[in-house]
């Protein structure tokens, strides 16, 4: 859900508990029966009355749609991959270790200056899918930088997992020419 459908959120839910507040103040006669009436005759007569619950309608069709909308969204699985089955020692290795492998790979290359990696474990011949988005630098070409990626990241899983032929989607999200600092790792 994004920005401007959780601000559209958090303003209905509050007309919407004001309206409740009043409703049972009404209800338990914390507010008298002339003042209420009064208000209620005065608020059918505006004109903004009818645009208010024209904007409350809309507003109530757009989250409608929201929650029956379903897009799919890449998330990093948690969980393992087997890497070897029916064997007496199967060996598996978990989503976020593969992660780790596939973005050190990636960051290895010159132009790559961030990395996002998204592992799927989807069985079968292959077992994993990756989706990886980088931010490339300004000097560098995307169609080289995403091959040498796409290289680097095979040797890395052939070499750690014995792992080959893993399909591979590069996506350049940013083009900077800002050097990004890196976290410094103790090994």
């Amino acid at each position: 859900m994004g920005i401007i459908s959780r601000l559209l959120l958090l303003l209905y839910v509050l007309a919407v508990m004001a309206a409740l507040v009043v409703g049972a103040g009404v209800c338990l006669h914390f507010i008298p029966t002339q003042v209420w009436q009064s208000y209620l005759n005065w608020i059918i007569t505006t004109r903004e009355t009818i645009i208010v619950i024209a904007v409350m309608f809309v507003a109530s069709l757009c989250l409608l749609f929201m929650t029956l909308s379903s897009k799919k969204r890449a998330v990093n699985v948690k969980g393992d991959v087997e890497l070897q089955k029916g064997t007496f020692n199967e060996v598996k290795i978990a989503v976020p270790a593969i992660v780790s492998v596939v973005e050190r790979a990636a960051l290895s290359v010159q132009g790559v200056r961030q990395v996002d990696a998204t592992v799927q474990n989807q069985g079968g011949e292959n077992p994993v899918n990756v989706q990886i988005s980088i931010v490339l630098g300004q000097n560098y070409s995307a169609p080289e930088v995403s091959a040498l990626v796409k290289s680097e990241i095979q040797k890395a899983l052939q070499t750690a997992l014995q792992i080959s032929n893993v399909p591979i989607d590069v996506k350049v999200t940013e083009v900077t020419h800002a050097v990004v600092e890196r976290e410094k790792r103790v090994v």
